[in-house]
């Protein structure tokens, strides 16, 4: 066996908004594609790289150059050599206008209600993939980040896609705007998750951090959401797979009374579960080796404690974890 293995790069397919890599952690794998392709050409040469990437980590033979340094790699043995995770985040078009964007710089603020086509060529290079079995029947996960969901025209049909072809899960970030019947079919069959960063325990606030006045459309539909989970039945926690998530933000939403309201109304609408996280994207480009702030500490803190007497199941953000253990950004 080789000495370096890593199943990110064997089972893993990453759609970027201008590009394609196999490493679905946001590392420096290797670059596929930029568009330019047809989507027959596109599936061709993904899986002829496959089998390349493959070949040679078996081999023990050469490694895209960004892997080498990696702190994903492994080398655990994949159990298969199917594609079984996929990212899709691969659009910035959104219908909130959030200041903490990671994506500010491309979008300037600007956001639409409006439906608008992501990228075409995805859809039908998936297809052609699963045509020629690239794509695990039994083990895959979606993930879908973005961009907003509710104005990907063609994600209706990735979902019905994924469907018909067994997908495990499919795990979407959503700002919770417009309610997705394509959401409700994954949540109702059990392969649903959703998570939408509502931020806030009031219109007023949520207005100040998303740009929107929809806080009350947004709670009611997380509380549809929550119906669709539990009309599942085969799953009685099936509910957890929706979140509500709270991202701390300095000066709009980092205090207790802020962070108590969010809980309460979380519990009120029938969430099982929610999850916390620091505001890190600018944090770690702009505050490089500068302690983390003392007020994530205190709300981490108080909101586990929270959720331990109110009973909702808590996720703690893992990057946030690891920085907060680090003690700086």
């Amino acid at each position: 066996m080789a000495n370096f293995y890593c199943k990110n790069l064997v089972n893993g397919l990453s759609f970027h908004q201008t590009n394609l890599r196999f490493c679905t952690t946001l590392q420096l794998g290797q670059i596929i594609s930029q568009y330019q392709e047809k989507p027959k050409e596109l599936a061709e040469k993904i899986i002829s790289l496959r089998k390349n990437i493959i070949s040679n980590l078996k081999n023990g033979g050469d490694v895209p150059d960004g892997c080498k340094d990696c702190i994903y790699k492994t080398n655990e043995y994949a159990v298969s050599e199917k594609i079984s995770k996929i990212d899709l985040y691969y659009w910035y078009h959104c219908n909130c206008g959030c200041f903490y964007c990671s994506y500010r710089d491309v979008t300037k603020g600007v956001f639409s209600d409006r439906v608008k086509e992501g990228n075409p060529v995805i859809y039908k290079t998936l297809k052609e993939l699963y045509k020629h079995n690239e794509i695990s029947l039994n083990d895959l996960h979606v993930y879908f980040g973005g961009g907003e969901i509710g104005v990907l025209k063609e994600f209706p049909k990735l979902i019905d896609l994924f469907l018909k072809n067994n997908v495990v899960s499919v795990w979407c970030e959503s700002s919770g705007v417009k309610y997705s019947k394509s959401v409700e079919k994954l949540l109702k069959c059990g392969k649903g998750l959703i998570t939408i960063a509502i931020c806030s325990g009031d219109k007023d606030v949520y207005k100040k951090i998303k740009n929107r006045d929809k806080y009350k459309d947004v709670l009611k539909n997380l509380a549809n959401y929550v119906k669709a989970a539990k009309s599942y039945k085969n799953n009685p926690n099936n509910s957890d797979n929706v979140i509500s998530k709270y991202i701390i933000l300095k000066g709009f939403n980092d205090n207790l009374e802020e962070v108590e309201k969010w809980l309460s109304e979380s519990k009120k609408i029938g969430l099982t579960r929610v999850e916390i996280s620091m505001e890190f994207c600018w944090g770690i480009q702009t505050k490089k080796g500068r302690p983390i702030e003392d007020y994530n500490f205190k709300i981490f803190e108080y909101v586990e404690k929270r959720c331990r007497e109110l009973g909702l199941k808590l996720m703690k953000n893992s990057t946030s974890v690891a920085l907060m253990e680090k003690g700086i950004y």
